[in-house]
């Protein structure tokens, strides 16, 4: 598996030998991973019905984090090479949700935080 990596900012970057980054593996299945996360439903023009429920889930008067907790983990368990979501926690202080997953794949366990 391959794809072009993309750095804490989620964009793309150049190596060191200036050629744009490409991911391996693990490190190419995690980026896919955090891509999927951060879609939110109906971004993708190309398929309307992928991404996450934000508006419906989240960003709502009263947020609802199972529903949201249930697309986020549906979502990775249907990438490729993705065995299974072994572990989700989230917080949500001040306002702010924040999750980490810990992601079963055929290249070994991913952490995804967001």
């Amino acid at each position: 598996m391959q794809t072009i990596s993309i750095n804490q900012n989620n964009d793309i970057y150049v190596d060191t030998s200036g050629n744009i980054a490409m991911g391996k593996d693990k490190y190419a299945l995690s980026d896919i991973c955090k891509n999927k996360v951060l879609t939110t439903l109906g971004e993708p023009e190309y398929n309307q019905t992928a991404g996450i429920p934000y508006f419906e889930t989240v960003f709502c008067d009263t947020p609802k984090i199972d529903l949201f907790q249930t697309a986020v983990i549906e979502t990775i368990e249907q990438t490729d090479n993705v065995n299974r979501v072994t572990n989700f926690d989230y917080d949500q202080n001040n306002g702010v949700l924040s999750y980490s997953l810990i992601i079963n794949t055929d290249f070994g366990d991913i952490q995804l935080n967001g």
